[in-house]
Formats: structure tokens, C-alpha cells, sequence
């Protein structure tokens, strides 16, 4: 994260962390105080710190978890009810390490993969969610390298 967020620090408002590195929290708080940062542990944190989170940014309402809880590794539905229940505009989950982007109903759902654990196929990657000035949802995965590996267009 910290080799991204170099990169791009400039040009963004916050930065979600979807644990699995609960660790690495303290290092980037103090690295980039001006930049709000939501995080939440993972199965492989060991740390006290939540294991979901729900907060609003650019009008929108955000829920972020690692997704171990929801057992994501055998499919999206009880996350993606999770995230209909809480009324969220954006739902962030990770733990397959395994990127994707696609909508719920009217949730914009992502997986930004993972940016140092990489498996299978899959590159290095992070996500990055766009809010447009009139209210328009965009999610996009990149590789750490550059180019987008998976993308949606917006949804009305």
C-alpha cells in the first residue's frame, strides 16, 4: 500500500485498508496524516480493531469489511445482503485476494484483490471508487504495475 499510495497520495480524499495487515495501520496513519484512513482486521490480524465499518464520504454510504465473515470465498450473497440490509451505496470486502467489481441491486461491490499477497492469476492490485459530481458511482481495479485489470462502468 505504502508503494501506491506514494504514487497517487495526490490525487485522493481517503483510503479504505481491508485487513490482513492491521499491522501496517500505525505506519501509514503517520505516513499520510492528512488523508482519512478506514480500516478493518482481517483473518490473519491479530490486533484489536474492527472487523467492519460503515461511514459516509462524497454523499455516499460506504461499508467496508475483510469478508472472511460473510464466507466470500463461496459466493457473494450474504455479503451482498449484508450490504442491501445496511443501505450501502458502496460495499469493500477482500479475503480472496481475487479481484472484482459488480453490482448488487443498487450496491457498487468491490474486491480490490490484494496489493501483497497476490494469488493465482491475479496481478498486485488496489481499487479505486470514483464518485462523480453528480452522484455517479464508478469502481475500477488496477494493477500495482499500471492498467486496469477489471472494470464497471457506472450504474444510475
Amino acid at each position: 500500500m505504502e508503494f501506491v499510495l506514494r504514487k497517487i497520495h495526490r490525487s485522493i480524499s481517503a483510503v479504505a485498508h481491508l485487513g490482513d495487515g492491521w499491522d501496517d495501520i500505525h505506519d501509514l496513519m503517520l505516513a499520510y496524516p492528512l488523508i482519512p484512513l478506514y480500516a478493518v482486521t482481517g483473518n490473519c490480524d491479530f490486533g484489536s480493531g474492527p472487523n467492519s465499518l460503515t461511514f459516509n464520504f462524497a454523499s455516499k454510504r460506504f461499508i467496508i469489511t475483510h469478508g472472511h465473515r460473510f464466507h466470500v470465498k463461496s459466493g457473494y450473497l450474504r455479503i451482498s445482503l449484508w450490504a442491501e440490509e445496511n443501505g450501502a451505496d458502496v460495499c469493500l470486502f477482500g479475503h480472496t485476494h481475487i479481484p472484482e467489481v459488480f453490482y448488487s441491486g443498487g450496491t457498487l461491490m468491490m474486491n480490490p484483490g490484494s496489493i501483497g499477497l497476490p494469488i493465482s492469476d491475479a496481478p498486485a492490485s488496489y481499487g479505486i471508487i470514483d464518485v462523480s459530481e453528480n452522484g455517479l458511482v464508478d469502481g475500477t481495479v488496477l494493477g500495482k504495475k499500471g492498467g486496469a485489470y477489471s472494470r464497471m462502468n457506472p450504474k444510475e
